[in-house]
Formats: C-alpha cells, sequence, structure tokens
C-alpha cells in the first residue's frame, strides 16, 4: 500500500528519482521504529544502551533501519505514528518535531510571524523573544538536535571500517545530517556540547566547543564528505548528495561573520553557484513547491519527507493546520480538516509585498495570504483573526486532490528544507558583499522574480535591503528568518516591526537575544557548558 511518488527528473532515459519512503527504503522504517532511541538528558546524553520497550526485541545493530530512522528523525517524533513512544520523555511528543520548533524558534521572534496561542507559555512568549533557559522550545529544540547526533554517532561506530559503496554512501550521508544538527546549534545556540563517534558515550561529559571551533569543524566534515556523496540529483530522493552538501556549505560560509567574526562572503558566493549549476531549475509555479505533490518540483534539492498514511507528523501538519483557521474552506482548499488558528503574519511582511496591505495592487504570485475577515494591522496578538492569514502550504496536489490520508487528516506534501531559490539568493547577497559580479547578482535575483510576475528590477534597484526583503518575499514561513535578521544586525536593533519587544508598534531588544540560552538543565548536567551572556 506505498503510493508510487517517483517523478521524472530527466535525469536520462527512463531514469526516476524515488522517494526515499519508496517501498525498498521504507521496508526499514518500521523496525526502525522499533528500536529505542530516546536520549535521558539528565545526564546529559545519556545512554544509548537502554533496555528495549519489548524485552523480546532483538536491538542487534540492523544498519539499514538505523540508517532509515536517522532520516525520518527529521520527520517523526517517536517510534510510534504520529504520536506514542516519543524522543523526547515529558514533553507534548506533537510539538517536539523539528521542524515546528525551528518554525517557533526562527519565525515567531522576527518580522514575518506571529502566534495567537497565549496559553502555551511555551511558544507565546517567542513571539516577543522572550527566550529563557527553562522554555521549552529552547530545551527540546537543543534536546531534538543531540539526539540525532546520538543517533549519527552510533551509526557510525557501528559501521566503522566497512568499505562497500552502499556503507560508504551511508556513512557519508550520516555524517551530512549530523553537520546538519550541529548548523542548527552553532545558529541558535553558539557554544555548545561536543560529541561525535570518537568520544565517550553513556557517561561521558562532553567538552564545550566553542562557536568558532564548531564552525571549522562543520566546514571540514562537509568538505570531507563531498566527493563521497552521490552527484547532483542522483541520490534516491528525500535523501542528500553534493548539491545539498553545498547548499549547507554556502549558509555556513554566507553566516560565518555572526559565527567566527571573519566573512566568508567569496566562499558562500563560490558554492551556491555550483548549486545553481547542478541541474536543478525553478519550479515554474512558485506554489508548486508547497503542494502535496511537490516531490515532482525541480527546484526541490533536500525536503524533509511526510506521507499521510505512512509518514505522520503534528510537526509536518503544523505548516498547513496552525495557519489556517475554520473559516478558511480547510478541506477543500487545502487539503485537511485540521485547522488551529495559530499563526499569521505580521503586518511588516505584507508590507514587503503592498506597504499599504491592499494586495490587489501587487502582481507577486508568491503574496499567498488570506484577507477575507482579516485585519492588516494587528492590536491584539492573541487574535488570530488580525493579521492576514498565509495560504501558502497545502495537502492539495497540482490537479487538485487531497493528500491520500483517509481520514483527510496529515498531509503527503514535504518539507522544502533546501531548494533552489536559496542559492540564487545567497548568491546575489554574497556577490554583492563581496563586490563581485552585480549584472550576475541581478540576473539571480530576477529569475525569482519573473517566475513569481513581479516586475523584473534594474541594477540600481539591487542593493542589500532589497535582498533581505526579497528573502523574505519567497521563504517567508519556511523558518530562515531570524538568521537573516542577525546577519544583516536587524534582529535586536536597527529595525522595528510590528509587537517586536512586546510593543504594538515595535522597539530595540537587547543583543544578547540573538543567541538562546542554554537549557538550565543543560548547564546543571554538563559543569563544562557556560551560559550564554545576558541569561
Amino acid at each position: 500500500g506505498i503510493r508510487d511518488r517517483s517523478p521524472s527528473r530527466g535525469l536520462g532515459d527512463g531514469y526516476k528519482r524515488q522517494i526515499y519512503m519508496n517501498t525498498k527504503f521504507f521496508k526499514y522504517i518500521i523496525p526502525a521504529l522499533s528500536l529505542v532511541f530516546s536520549v535521558n538528558f539528565t545526564s546529559c546524553l545519556g545512554d544509548l544502551d537502554v533496555t528495549p520497550i519489548d524485552p523480546n526485541l532483538n536491538v542487534e545493530f540492523d544498519q539499514n533501519a538505523n540508517f532509515a530512522k536517522i532520516y525520518a528523525g527529521l520527520a517523526i517524533t517517536g517510534n510510534k505514528g504520529p504520536d506514542g513512544q516519543g524522543d523526547i520523555a515529558d514533553t507534548d511528543e506533537g510539538a517536539s518535531g523539528l521542524m515546528r520548533m525551528l518554525f517557533n524558534l526562527n519565525e515567531l521572534p522576527t518580522d514575518e510571524a506571529i502566534c495567537a496561542w497565549s496559553g502555551d507559555v511555551d511558544v507565546y512568549p517567542l513571539n516577543f523573544a522572550k527566550f529563557t533557559a527553562s522554555n521549552g522550545v529552547v530545551l527540546n529544540m537543543f534536546n531534538r538536535l543531540y539526539i540525532q547526533i546520538a543517533q549519527c554517532n552510533n551509526f557510525l561506530i557501528q559501521t566503522e571500517g566497512k568499505d562497500d559503496e552502499e556503507s560508504l554512501t551511508q556513512r557519508a550521508e550520516v555524517r551530512f545530517i549530523r553537520a546538519l544538527d550541529y548548523y542548527y546549534l552553532i545558529d541558535l545556540y553558539g557554544n555548545v556540547p561536543f560529541v561525535d563517534e570518537n568520544t565517550g558515550i553513556g557517561t561521558y561529559v562532553p567538552e564545550r566547543i566553542t562557536r568558532a571551533n564548531l564552525y571549522t569543524y562543520i566546514e571540514k566534515e562537509l568538505k570531507e564528505i563531498e566527493p563521497q556523496m552521490k552527484a547532483p540529483r542522483a541520490n534516491v530522493y528525500g535523501r542528500a548528495d553534493q548539491a545539498a552538501v553545498w547548499m549547507l556549505l554556502s549558509r555556513l560560509y554566507l553566516n560565518a561573520e555572526v559565527y567566527t567574526g571573519t566573512p566568508q562572503w567569496s566562499a558562500a558566493a563560490e558554492y551556491s553557484k555550483k548549486v545553481m549549476d547542478a541541474g536543478f531549475s525553478l519550479a515554474p509555479n512558485y506554489g508548486d513547491n508547497f503542494l502535496a505533490d511537490n516531490n515532482t518540483s525541480p527546484e526541490m534539492i533536500l525536503p524533509i519527507c511526510y506521507d499521510g498514511v505512512q509518514t505522520r507528523s503534528w510537526s509536518g501538519l503544523f505548516f498547513i493546520a496552525s495557519f489556517i483557521s475554520g473559516d478558511m474552506n480547510a478541506l477543500v482548499d487545502f487539503g485537511t480538516k485540521e485547522a488551529w488558528g495559530g499563526n499569521r503574519a505580521r503586518m511588516a511582511l505584507v508590507k514587503k509585498f503592498a506597504s499599504d496591505g491592499d494586495l490587489s495592487k501587487t502582481t507577486d504570485t508568491r503574496a499567498s495570504f488570506w484577507t477575507t475577515d482579516r485585519t492588516f494591522e494587528i492590536n491584539k496578538p492573541t487574535e488570530f483573526t488580525e493579521g492576514y492569514s498565509v495560504t501558502k502550504f497545502k495537502n492539495i496536489t497540482k490537479s487538485g486532490q487531497i493528500g491520500h490520508d483517509p481520514n483527510q487528516q496529515f498531509p503527503d506534501m514535504d518539507f522544502p528544507l533546501f531548494r533552489l531559490a536559496e542559492a540564487n539568493l545567497t548568491f546575489a547577497e554574497a556577490t554583492l558583499r563581496a563586490g563581485g559580479d552585480k549584472q550576475a547578482a541581478l540576473s539571480a535575483i530576477n529569475q525569482l522574480r519573473k517566475r513569481a510576475k513581479a516586475t523584473e528590477i534594474t541594477a540600481t534597484d539591487l542593493t542589500l535591503d532589497f535582498v533581505l526583503d526579497e528573502k523574505a518575499r519567497e521563504f517567508y514561513f519556511e523558518a530562515q528568518r531570524r538568521t537573516d535578521l542577525i546577519r544583516y544586525n536587524k534582529f535586536t536593533s536597527n529595525y522595528t516591526w510590528d509587537w517586536k519587544g512586546e510593543t504594538a508598534g515595535g522597539t530595540s531588544i537587547s543583543s544578547h537575544f540573538s543567541l538562546l540560552p542554554i537549557p538550565s538543565t543543560q548547564l546543571v548536567a554538563n559543569s563544562n557548558l557556560k551560559q550564554n551572556p545576558g541569561y
């Protein structure tokens, strides 16, 4: 009963890239989900040698099952469907998914999103960048990333010395996932615990690594695995290839000045150009990147894969259900019965398309908002109908079919973790900052604007501030905005938006909020750690 989601990618006669949860790969997910990877964080990273839930379960290392679990861990939150046997103990499992938490941390404190759920004591304060060391999202994101790192380390230990082609490829991809996890840690928390396959496991207390040294480690890892990864567009859909490595390197280099104090603009331009030249192409229609069959998008470099029957996750559903409410024809227009009425657009985001909120004045097809019975201005952050609703993500196919969950609940839409448009924007920004070819940067931007039916710009229009606004227009609600604003030195000061600093007109906040605090439980468990300044 596994559906064929194997879109042709134009890679030669009869060649099809298959979704990573196709029949061959998916058969390893089920046993993988029976494994216990929950980590006891009272001892920081805990012990992988835990007692299985089923004492009769064979816990002998299954390489393919563990490999599948590492990828699945980007999407799911536990070992039993959308909830049950969660990876993180003593928390709301549905809220502990990687992308759901990344949205909360990278979108809610910015000029793009605001959440109405005042009853959620962990999420609501994030609207105003009120980060604390006891905040549940701050803690669980930290936990999630280290659970994944522990799984990666275990896989590398268990497969040490294997030199067959499949094992070498899997090991390289696992190192990529670990580098991705450490990228999020360096971006969100700064100086963090460091563990790899060569450090202790179990009772070992990890050493603290500085942000600059972790940057060097991530860069080294990505460059070492690059030749071992499959060529761009040659791997199974949903698994990382060389283009994913280049994309992550371009992100790392683009933010190098924040992470290390030394900019790497030319390197960011170089690696983003590699992605642009790797054979991917922009989807003809912007909205096709966010539909139930977005696995057919030629723009997709690395998705997080969901499936309404086989890979159900509240984290995947979040990107549709939390943006819509019951008055929005949820099932017909968005492909799910779930409509939670939580997150919507701040006025500052809508202004990127129309300064007065009148979206009839823009031809830009990226302006995906619901304005009926909504207000442009937000006077009460707790009121979902104040602020335009975002209609960008839909569990509907290009032909208008609802995703195949028989309960009409969980989506088939994959989350586009890396897509080609990001390379265009990184190239344009890095080229401008490096004093490179402005016409090439202009072309990269206008490719996106042409696709969106927006007015193409001239070289005179192309400034760094324009690129920042264009990034918002292209990537709003895709869990990247906080990082962009910090790089521009506009997250805490030099730019205000509605409800920044918990005031309607917006106000600057302390510069220490550019980093999250180290969770207080981690400070207690690991004496090697130090709290970030200001907390």
